[in-house]
């Protein structure tokens, strides 16, 4: 699946569980263990916004390594496999 890593999404709403990618892990269901780019084997250490190339403007939450998240206005390959979580207001983790 293609996808785009959102710029200026640091300015963003916080969630209130701690961190993005705790949040991923809670919506999703599972522990993030590695990277979602589809040929990277590296940890997921970031919950990164991201948004489908398909035109769709929802935004998403998905674990990257921290190098494919500083590529960010980047388009990036992630595994179809992935959960896309929602960023929204609505799924914020409570306190």
């Amino acid at each position: 699946m293609r996808v785009k890593n959102l710029n200026g999404t640091s300015d963003s709403p916080k969630c209130p569980c701690g961190t993005w990618l705790k949040h991923w892990e809670r919506y999703a269901g599972k522990k993030a263990n590695y990277c979602s780019e589809g040929k990277c084997s590296k940890p997921a250490e970031i919950g990164a916004h991201i948004q489908k190339t398909s035109g769709e403007q929802s935004w998403y939450i998905v674990p990257l390594c921290t190098e494919h998240n500083n590529q960010r206005g980047q388009e990036l390959t992630i595994s179809d496999d992935i959960t896309l979580v929602p960023a929204t207001a609505r799924n914020k983790c409570s306190s």
